[in-house]
């Protein structure tokens, strides 16, 4: 996966849909010019595959599903395929970044039940436990424990939102943690060729 981090200002300041974000970034996209992640090889990588899938936006006050279109680069180095996503896409997850906070910043704000909370933006209970507790978890990997301790999980939030470029935080996030921020868990393929290489006795 090559993750492109380009907010390059606060998320509060974002008005466009993660589609429209998307779609107006892979316009000027080019894989030869891109760094494998795998291999480390550059202006190895060439177009290999689109696939399509789901991204589920809060636009004009009610949930909209947009489809999107991935690109999948193959690099001729070390022969791995990886898919191009960028700072509003979660890996494994439909709804976007942008989505999630702003359902938990009306949860923290206590601004209604999270039975209607659930019903304006039509998910499940499980669904947003599941965001919670994610958040909580990253917030702790990120501020410390004393720090997530000494801070409010709204104040956490606004802090992030307010990051001056957002990209840098994505950026130094992925790189303490291997995962994007609110990305559940990782590449299972990644970690399946870890395991064999592990296994094997070579890098």
């Amino acid at each position: 996966m090559i993750r492109k981090n380009l907010i390059n200002c606060n998320l509060i300041r974002v008005i466009k849909s993660g589609k429209v974000l998307f779609d107006e970034y892979m316009v000027s996209f080019r894989p030869e010019t891109e760094t494998c992640p795998n291999c480390k090889a550059n202006g190895r990588c060439r177009v290999f595959a689109y696939y399509k899938r789901y991204l589920i936006d809060f636009v004009d006050g009610r949930p909209v599903v947009a489809q999107i279109r991935v690109l999948r680069v193959f690099c001729e180095s070390c022969e791995t395929t990886h898919a191009v996503l960028f700072d509003p896409i979660i890996p494994y997850e439909q709804h976007s970044l942008l989505f999630i906070l702003r359902v938990l910043a009306e949860h923290f704000l206590h601004r209604m039940t999270v039975e209607k909370l659930c019903e304006v933006f039509g998910i499940c209970f499980s669904t947003f436990h599941r965001w919670k507790r994610l958040f909580e978890e990253h917030r702790q990997e990120w501020q410390g424990t004393l720090s997530a301790i000494e801070t409010s999980l709204i104040e956490t939030l606004r802090m992030i939102a307010r990051k001056e470029p957002f990209a840098d935080f994505a950026l130094a996030f992925f790189k303490r943690t291997g995962l994007s921020f609110l990305q559940s868990h990782k590449n299972p393929a990644l970690c399946q060729r870890r395991v064999r290489s592990e296994d094997s006795g070579f890098p």
